[in-house]
């Protein structure tokens, strides 16, 4: 006839078991595949983050062209300045003296040097000189 209680309290009981040891394999499975993902995620927004700052860091560093800056301009606008450098390139430049072979004050390059360099040297020279004079004689026995 049948299988009696006993032998169907104990298949269901396998099963239990069989069924327990699947979903703990599959937990672990699950949990490894979410450390997984959730590191592709953390590196995906880091490249993310670096690729934004670093186009920021571009447009920010970057000097705009004369074309660019012409291309945001209104047709009007370049007219404007174009009159303007007109205007200003009408007037007339400031003079300008040149004097050659002319007598001046003012030392020039070399006289300048030596000015700068002599009082140096001959502290220096002097001073050798005192300490030699000043040394007494080592020929003494």
């Amino acid at each position: 006839m049948g299988a009696s209680a006993r032998e169907i309290e104990q298949q269901i009981k396998e099963t239990r078991t069989r069924m327990d040891e699947n979903l703990t394999v599959l937990e672990q499975r699950a949990a490894t595949n979410a450390v997984r993902v959730g590191k592709i995620v953390a590196v995906a927004a880091g490249v993310l983050a670096g690729v934004v700052g670093g186009i920021f860091l571009y447009r920010r560093l970057r000097r705009p062209t004369m074309q660019d800056r012409l291309k945001g301009m209104s047709v009007e606008s370049i007219r404007q300045l174009a009159d303007d450098v007109r205007s200003r390139a009408r007037k007339p430049l400031p003079t300008v003296t040149v004097t050659v072979n002319e007598k001046s004050d003012e030392p020039g390059t070399v006289g300048a040097i030596v000015r700068k360099v002599t009082p140096p040297l001959v502290v220096t020279a002097a001073t050798a000189l005192l300490e030699r004079l000043m040394r007494p004689d080592e020929k003494e026995p």
